[in-house]
C-alpha cells in the first residue's frame, strides 16, 4: 500500500514537472517565432517592440486563442480586413470598471506578419476622428516602454489595468531585451517629453520656464533651455550662468548659448 502510494506521488510529480516545462516551451516559442517581424515592423514604424509583443501575448494568450488560430488576429483589432472578418463574443469593461460579455466582429488576416503590421498601422495612424489616438506610445513621445505601454490603458482596451497587464508581461519575460537601440526620433521631442512630465501641475515652475525659453535657446531647438532638474544624474554637470554644456549620464548632450 505505502509503495503504491510513493509510486503514485512519483508519477503526479513528474507529470507535474513535465507539464510546466510544456507550458514554458509554448510561451518561449510563441516569443521565438513572433520576434522577427515584431521587431522590424515596430522599429521600422518608431514603436516598443518589447510593448507590441506584449500585447500579442495577452491579446492571443500566446497564440493559443480561438480569434489568433481561426483569423491570424494576434491583437484583438476589430473590423475587417480587406472585407474579411470573424464574430466571436468578446470580454469588455464600462468606464466604471464593470466587466461583460458581447459579440463583436473582428478582422481575420491571411498572416501572423499582416496582424503585426496592421497593428503597428493602428498605433501610428489612430483613428479617423483623432489620428494622434496612440502617439502615447510612439518612441518620440514616450520615454520608454512602460511609458507606451501605459498610455493604452483606456485607449487601446476598455480594461483599465491593460497598461499594467502589458508591462507585467514585458517584465516577466524580459521583453525590454527585443527594444535593443530603438528610433527615439528628434531630441527635441524627447527633451520636451521630458519637460512636460516635470513641469505637469507646476505653474509656478511653468511661469518661470517661459520666461527662461523667451531668452535662451538649444541648438537647432528656438528657445528652449533645459532645468538642471530635469537632470538629475549625480556625474552630471550643472548648468552654468554663461555658457554651458548640459551633461545626462556623464555624456553631453547639447549647448546652451544665451543671447
Amino acid at each position: 500500500m505505502i509503495k503504491a502510494i510513493i509510486a503514485t506521488v512519483a508519477v503526479t510529480g513528474f507529470c507535474f514537472v513535465q507539464a510546466n516545462s510544456s507550458h514554458a516551451s509554448i510561451e518561449t516559442d510563441f516569443i521565438n517565432q513572433l520576434k522577427t517581424p515584431v521587431i522590424q515592423i515596430s522599429k521600422a514604424n518608431h514603436l516598443y517592440p518589447s510593448v507590441m509583443m506584449a500585447q500579442a501575448i495577452v491579446e492571443s494568450d500566446f497564440g493559443r486563442s480561438e480569434l489568433s488560430l481561426d483569423a491570424n488576429n494576434y491583437f484583438g483589432v476589430k473590423g475587417a480586413y480587406n472585407g474579411q472578418s470573424v464574430t466571436m463574443s468578446t470580454g469588455e469593461y464600462t468606464s466604471k470598471g464593470k466587466h461583460y460579455m458581447t459579440a463583436a466582429a473582428f478582422k481575420k488576416y491571411p498572416t501572423v506578419d499582416a496582424s503585426i503590421k496592421d497593428n503597428a498601422y493602428l498605433l501610428r495612424h489612430g483613428t479617423l476622428t483623432d489620428p494622434n489616438y496612440y502617439a502615447g506610445t510612439w518612441t518620440s513621445n514616450a520615454l520608454s516602454s512602460s511609458d507606451a505601454a501605459m498610455a493604452l490603458s483606456l485607449t487601446y482596451a476598455t480594461d483599465m489595468n491593460y497598461g499594467n497587464k502589458l508591462n507585467a508581461i514585458i517584465s516577466k519575460y524580459n521583453l525590454n531585451k527585443l527594444d535593443g537601440s530603438v528610433s527615439t526620433g528628434d531630441i527635441g521631442s524627447k527633451i520636451n517629453a521630458s519637460l512636460n512630465k516635470q513641469l505637469a501641475g507646476n505653474s509656478h515652475t511653468s511661469a518661470l520656464i517661459r520666461e527662461e525659453n523667451s531668452r535662451s535657446k538649444i541648438n537647432s531647438v528656438p528657445k528652449l533651455i533645459i532645468p538642471n532638474f530635469v537632470f538629475n544624474d549625480n556625474g552630471a554637470t550643472a548648468i552654468n550662468q554663461g555658457d554651458a554644456v548640459i551633461q545626462f549620464n556623464s555624456l553631453p548632450l547639447q549647448r546652451v548659448v544665451r543671447r
